[in-house]
Parts: C-alpha cells; structure tokens; sequence
C-alpha cells in the first residue's frame, strides 16, 4: 500500500500534465512518457480480475476465459465456503418462457414507480425470457431435464410470486431438475470454473481491498488483494468486475441503509458490502441501498452476532408476535412475498421494530421452540409464571403485554381477529404456564443495493457515466427496486455475469501517458497459471484407509463440498458403525447431516431415512455413499 501510495501522491502533484507537456521532470530520468499503470508497484498481472467467486462471479470469470481473457478469480471466503448466496439458495431461476414482452411487462410492473432505465430493463427481461435455454446452451444443462414449479408445490408460491401482475401468466421458476435447494446449480457453475483452468486462476481467502485507479482519467487498472498476510497489487489490463453480493453481514450498513441493527442471514456470511465500499472509494453512485429481501416469516432467533439465520418459529398455535412494547404490529401467519407484506395496494418490506418477540404458551415452547435453540440464544429467552411476570423479565410493559394476549385469547375462542385478520385455524389460545417471550431478528435473504450499473454491466459515476474498465453482476446493485420475483438474483448473475464478463475482457484503447513520474520496473510473482487454489488438491485417497474384517467402504458424489467417503461395519446383516473418513462440507451447514444421519440410518437399519432440513446435498451424498458400501455386500 505504501508503495502506491507514493505513486498517487506523486502523480497527484501532476494532475493534468499529459503527453506533449514539457518533458524535462526532474524525476523523469530517462525523459519518457509512461502511463499510471506503468508507475505502480505490481506483484502480478491478468487481463481480468474477477473479485467474489460466487454465482455472478463464476459466470463472469467463464464469460471473459471464453472471450480469450486470462482471469483471476479472488474470494474472500476460504475453500468451502465459497459460492455467495448462490451456494445457500433454492438453486431456482426465473425464466419467461421465451416471452420477451411479457416478461418485460411483469418486471416493469414489479419495479412500480421506481428507476430502472429502459435500456437496461430490455437487456434483463431478455436475458430472463431465454434463461433456460441460455444456461442450456452455456453450460451444457439438459433443458429436458429442467423442472417448472409452477402451481407444482403450495410453499413455493413464487412461479409467479405476483400472478396479478401484467405478464406474469408467462413467469416461471426453474431448476435444473426436480429438486429444491440441492446446490446443483452452484456445483455446476463451480465445476466450469475448475475446467477453465488453463484461463482462470482461483485464489482463496484473499480478499479485495481497494481498486487501483488512474486518478487522472480514473480508469480502473488493477486491484489491491490481501493475500496470505500480503498486500499485492494485481494488475488487470482490460477490466475489473465486482460480483462481491451485498451487505447482509454489515450491522453498520444495515442499519445505516435498512435501519437494522442486526439480522439473521440466510446465505453467506461473506458478504459485508467490500464491493459497495471499494466502489464508493471509486467514484460510483449508488442505487437501491434500501432494497431488502427475507424469507419465510420474517423472523429468527437472535443468536449472537455473526451466525446464520436458525430457528425459524411457526407463527401458528399458541403465540403471539410483539414489540419491545409488548404490542401486536402484524399478523403473525402473514403470507409475505420474499419478506414483503401487503401494504396500501403494493408489496413493502415488513417495518420491524427495534425489538421483537414471540410469546408462547409453555406447551409451545417445550415441544417447538426448545429444540431449535443453540447455546447463543439461552440469553435472548426469557419466562416467567405469569404473563406480567414474563413482560418484566423480558423489558416490556406489563399491562401492555397482559392486554395484547388477553385480546389474542379471544380472537382464537371466537376464529375472528379483529386487529390483524389472522386466521382462525393458526390460533390457540396462550393460557398455560410458564410463560416465554423468545427474541427474534428480521431473516435477510440478502441487499439489492450498491453501485449503480448500466446495461453493459459497467459501474457509473455520480455523473451517470462509466468509470473506465470497472464492471459488477450480482447482487451488487441489482436490478431490483422495489417488488422482487423470486429466482431473479440467480437470473442476474447469469445475464450481467455473462456481460460484465465479455465486456472485461475485450481489449481497450491505450491508456493515456505522463511525462513527471518514473516507471517501475515490476517483478512479476502472479501471473496466468503460476497460483491458483483450485484443483491443487489430488483428492482423499480412499487406499488409504484401512478396512479390517466385516467393513466396507462407500462413496457417495453430490456433497456440497464434493466427495463423502464412509466406513461402514457390519455384523451379519445389521449396520453396527458408520464413520464419516472424509468430507469437506461447510461446518453449520452440511456437518448436520454429517452428525446425526449415520445414526439414523443405524437405527433404521435403511438408508430410506429423513434428509437434514438445510443439509439437503450433504444428507444425499452420504446415504449414497452408505448405499454404495452396502451394495459391495450385496444388502
């Protein structure tokens, strides 16, 4: 950094004076012109830098190897816990069907009276009208093999989300088969991404830190990577894409941007707004801050700072949802629309107020909520034997509290809510004791906002201008601006990956030259092939595991970290043991599975046991993996 600092200082003593300008610098020895980028420091040098390695970043990585560009593609997550939110989601996209006007109705109607340009409103509503053939076509999917949900599941209401709308009879949401949240569509795009190696570098951990800019024209000429406790300059000769997701894990922009102090994500905990900040430091306007989406209810469990979303609460039975007050403020069974709610005529994101609490009758607690709680989350439960009781421990007013639930108990005695129009059947009334008021956080699927992009996926300056060789895709300043289609995020990493990607990569004019600084002769360490972190392993060596009488060894593909290997134990035909040799699933996420299905199957003496809610890929790949060692035993 200090090496470049100089640089900046130097050059900004210098601002205007181009080529032609007297060329006897004291500090020009040789008496040349050089451009900026000549005068920095570099450590390494690629025609693309690709700074997130999640869905949007994987599209525009293979974009630009395609276009023949050598790419390096940095994360900040380690190995495993790459992917961004498209690792963690549905794995759905909308599609339009072949529909271009259509779609281009809908997604109008969805962005109501807030700004989306035109231009770049056709580029999107194209892209999602052909989606499926595209990815097809990309990335060699079987478009036979792709599944429409549309009126196929009542919990996933999302094909179309807004079926009012103009255009909406032509949306749907698609996965590459019949299955939801699987992470196919992840390990697909990370799988072409592995075959690219020859053009795409991979490295792991090493995050961003600021873009190199020319401050003069302020193109963009490189990026400031934190790499294995070094800061190393690396050189993108063409353009630099930003597909580094939103700001769901920035308590200070959440809360500066959404008014959310904290939240519970439901992806990634990786996204913490770099890309906003290392484009705001870079002169890009920014649009869309104050775009969210949630899911399901719209609610967790507060557990401590930096965890994942967990405990999702049914709203139904015996519980009311309050404020600090200890008042009502919605409807508990609230059908929300990707945390959106009904609200005069249009669909807003829930106002959630500073705290929040569901209150339960001991018999909802005991046989729902206590199962879902983690050691972090003990602090934010509070009882009490009486209802007053219960408000003073948990710092609500008494009266209010004792008021709400004497109001809720005889909505549910007469099936009528006359405050929220809850339904009937989701009432019970909360009248046995002790009494718990669980404290729960708004659930964040992710941000839309960030730097403001045009439809050639480059980032525009406060002006409305392109800053020089800089580019996003993703949630990074989604298209998004108001009311939000489910599968649309995955929609937009492909369109503006695949755009920002070409567009990077294609070659660009001379960058204009200086006469006063001195060039700097760089010594190259990072250049296309010599470092990448994936695909440097050979792979677990299953010979090396050692298999004593009576066990058998299986492996089962489709993790989302890759292979699981097991060990199996036999006693005639009983599965007594099942030991998990090697994995590398995500811990919090897969590891569940890993935990606690081998001994389901024991106990069932079958692999035809209940997937782990949330493990869905980890929980296939080990029952197959136990399948596979059974079958080498004929059972």
């Amino acid at each position: 950094m200090k090496k470049l600092f100089v640089v900046l200082l130097c050059l900004a003593a210098m601002v205007g004076t181009l080529t032609g300008c007297s060329s006897n610098a004291s500090n020009n020895t040789d008496n040349a012109v050089y451009t900026f980028a000549d005068t920095v420091d570099w450590d390494g040098q690629y025609d693309v830098v690709v700074v997130g390695f999640g869905g949007a970043g994987a599209v525009a990585a293979v974009s630009a190897a395609e276009e023949g560009a050598k790419v390096l593609l940095v994360e900040k997550a380690p190995e495993g816990h790459e992917g961004g939110n498209t690792r963690y989601c549905g794995q759905l996209f909308a599609y339009g069907n072949g529909n271009e006007e259509a779609t281009y109705e809908y997604y109008k109607a969805l962005a109501a009276d807030h700004e989306i340009p035109e231009a770049m409103l056709k580029v999107f509503t194209q892209g999602v009208a052909h989606l499926a053939e595209t990815i097809a076509e990309d990335y060699g999917a079987d478009r036979n093999t792709m599944f429409d949900w549309t009126g196929v599941s009542p919990n996933l209401t999302m094909s179309p989300e807004y079926p009012e709308f103009e255009g909406s009879e032509s949306i749907s949401i698609v996965s590459l088969s019949e299955a939801y949240g699987t992470g196919e569509l992840w390990e697909m795009l990370r799988t072409r991404v592995a075959e690219s190696s020859e053009s795409i570098d991979v490295w792991f951990e090493s995050p961003a830190v600021s873009l190199i800019q020319d401050p003069v024209t302020k193109t963009i000429v490189g990026v400031e990577i934190e790499r294995q406790g070094e800061t190393v300059n690396i050189q993108a000769t063409n353009g630099v894409v930003l597909a580094t997701g939103g700001f769901e894990n920035n308590p200070e922009m959440t809360e500066t941007y959404l008014g959310l102090k904290q939240v519970a994500p439901v992806g990634t905990l990786y996204n913490t707004g770099d890309g906003v900040r290392m484009a705001m430091e870079a002169g890009a306007d920014l649009w869309h801050m104050e775009v969210h989406e949630g899911i399901a209810w719209g609610f967790a469990i507060k557990g401590a700072e930096g965890t994942r979303a967990r405990g999702a609460v049914s709203p139904y039975g015996s519980v009311v949802l309050v404020g600090k007050d200890g008042d009502r403020f919605q409807r508990e069974d609230e059908t929300l629309r990707h945390g959106h709610i009904y609200h005069a005529g249009s669909w807003a994101s829930i106002d959630f107020p500073e705290k929040s609490f569901y209150v339960v009758s001991s018999a909802k607690y005991e046989t729902e909520i206590k199962p879902l709680l983690a050691e972090d989350m003990l602090p934010n439960v509070y009882s009490g034997e009486t209802i007053e009781e219960l408000a003073v421990n948990a710092g609500m007013n008494p009266e209010t509290l004792a008021n709400t639930v004497t109001k809720f108990n005889n909505y549910a005695a007469t099936g009528v809510d006359i405050e929220h129009d809850r339904a009937a059947f989701s009432m019970a009334p909360i009248t046995e004791g002790p009494f718990y008021a669980v404290e729960v956080i708004p659930m964040m699927l992710n941000t839309q906002g960030g730097p403001r992009r045009n439809e050639n996926a480059e980032i525009l300056d406060t002006e409305g201008n392109p800053i020089p060789h800089l580019y996003s895709a993703g949630e990074l300043g989604g298209i998004t601006s108001n009311q939000y289609q489910g599968g649309s995020n995955i929609a937009e990493c492909f369109i503006f990956g695949k755009i920002a990607g070409k567009n990077a990569a294609a070659e660009k004019d001379a960058l204009p030259a200086y006469e006063p600084l001195k060039k700097v002769d760089s010594e190259l360490t990072f250049t296309p092939g010599a470092v990448t972190d994936l695909n440097q392993e050979e792979g677990f060596d299953v010979n090396s595991v050692e298999l004593k009488e009576n066990e058998y060894l299986g492996i089962g593909s489709g993790g989302m970290g890759g292979d699981i290997v097991v060990k199996v134990t036999m006693d005639g035909d009983s599965i007594v043991n099942i030991e998990v040799v090697h994995h590398e699933e995500t811990e919090g996420i897969g590891t569940p599975a890993i935990d606690s299905l081998p001994q389901a199957i024991i106990d069932a003496q079958s692999t035809e046991v209940d997937i782990v809610s949330g493990a869905t890929m980890t929980s296939k790949a080990l029952i197959a993996a136990v399948q596979n060692a059974l079958e080498k035993i004929g059972k």
